[in-house]
């Protein structure tokens, strides 16, 4: 009889895997090391190609997550499969018939029952896309951001926990890098999983990856993990950002509330990283950044630098008053009416001609016609004072009475004009007194 790649594969191998899953013999019955020892002869009279051809109906197992090839008592037949397809450099391409959403709804009902992690899937995915799956990512990146706002379309936690992931998977894959760069976000997804997880339990408004009720509880995990307190910054930024669209009880927030003050102490005494940065910015382009720039608190390093830069204006703001001072008491001395001292120093912010008018009265403490003159021009000044005030209180009356403006934000997403932003536009009074002096 001629030799047959496919007899001799079939009958040392494919034989035993069929038996295995039609439940005509336990897993403890195959001789495992011959089996792997018959890969070896294959590889060796370079018949892979016709091994992986007849393996076919197993990866398709395997890619289902079949309880034929999954349920065996001590899973021998699942690593052994599940080695091959990775050996298979067709593997990944002949997977693209089948559809990843359905690919993982079944990994979730088999990871449900056995109350399994996702490590599993992972691998899978891991193996397709080093193979070169393709499919309509931003096709399906849509299907799943449009699902993933639905929390109730997956409901059951490990269901929703891989349709996150897989979202994940789709945001990186859509994103115009080459392969090299792809892989290596994938890895940061995948390392950083466990983190991440509960960054989008809060951004999808539903508790994924753990069996905890509640967001405060969730919160308290993450605090209680030193090895996430490196990016804690962000998940305490989504948990502001979110907070008011959870759904929560008075007491439910007010317990949030009291984990969000251990998250913040916990920020104060950890310097933060900013590696997942780029990750969680291609996974939410239309919230992480707008969510960092509104909601990230000061690192003590932004702090010290800010205080710094204070103390350097005060000095300069300082010498600028005292040389103002003196430019009016030179003035004074050589004939310029007092009435023009007084328009000049009402030209500037009232605070700057309060400081500047007490220096220039010790200056001219013993000119009598200036200090009979000094109520009147302070009085002058505190009134402006009075002015400034009542226009700043009709600036804010009419603020809150006007509704709030919607600004498109990308695609998708909205941001609105606060008081406090408006607030923070106004001129800094500092950098107006410069201004003037410089001008």
């Amino acid at each position: 009889m001629a030799y047959s790649a496919s007899n001799y594969i079939e009958g040392q191998i494919i034989k035993y895997l069929r038996d295995l899953t039609e439940g005509k013999c336990g897993s403890n019955e195959v001789d495992w090391p011959i089996l792997h020892h018959e890969i070896r002869l294959c590889q060796e009279l370079r018949i892979m190609g016709e091994l992986h051809r007849q393996m076919q109906p197993f990866y398709e197992m395997y890619l289902n997550a079949d309880p034929r090839l999954l349920s065996n008592k001590d899973f021998s037949l699942f690593p052994f499969v599940e080695t091959l397809s990775e050996q298979d450099a067709d593997f990944a391409h002949w997977a693209e018939s089948y559809d990843l959403k359905d690919i993982t709804e079944d990994w979730a009902d088999y990871l449900r029952r056995k109350d399994g992690d996702i490590f599993p899937y992972q691998r899978l995915i891991r193996t397709l896309l080093e193979g070169g799956y393709d499919t309509d990512w931003q096709k399906l990146s849509e299907q799943l951001k449009e699902d993933l706002h639905q929390a109730e379309v997956y409901s059951e936690r490990k269901t929703a926990e891989l349709m996150c992931f897989l979202h994940g998977v789709a945001m990186l894959m859509n994103m115009p890098w080459d392969d090299k760069k792809k892989m290596e976000m994938y890895d940061m997804l995948e390392d950083k999983w466990d983190f991440m997880k509960h960054f989008y339990s809060i951004m999808i408004r539903r508790v994924i990856g753990c069996r905890l009720n509640g967001y405060a509880s969730v919160a308290n995990l993450v605090a209680q993990q030193p090895k996430y307190h490196q990016y804690i910054h962000i998940f305490y930024c989504v948990l502001c950002y979110r907070q008011d669209s959870l759904g929560l009880t008075r007491k439910q927030m007010k317990t949030l509330e009291k984990r969000m003050e251990a998250i913040s102490n916990i920020m104060d005494v950890t310097k933060p990283s900013d590696e997942l940065n780029e990750l969680c910015d291609t996974l939410f382009p239309e919230d992480f950044q707008r969510m960092l720039d509104e909601f990230r608190p000061e690192t003590r390093e932004q702090v010290e630098r800010e205080r710094n830069r204070l103390r350097m204006e005060v000095g300069l703001l300082k010498d600028k008053i005292t040389e103002m001072a003196v430019k009016l008491k030179n003035a004074l001395e050589h004939s310029v009416p007092i009435t023009d001292i007084k328009h000049e120093l009402l030209q500037l912010s009232p605070g700057a001609a309060l400081d500047i008018l007490g220096k220039l009265t010790m200056m001219l403490s013993d000119n009598e016609a200036w200090m009979k003159s000094v109520p009147e021009i302070k009085e002058a000044i505190m009134e402006k004072q009075k002015e400034k005030e009542m226009e700043m209180a009709e600036l804010l009356r009419v603020m809150k009475e006007s509704p709030k403006v919607d600004v498109t934000v990308q695609k998708g997403g909205t941001a609105q004009i606060t008081e406090k932003e408006i607030v923070n536009r106004l001129p800094n009074p500092l950098e107006q007194f410069g201004n003037e002096h410089q001008n």
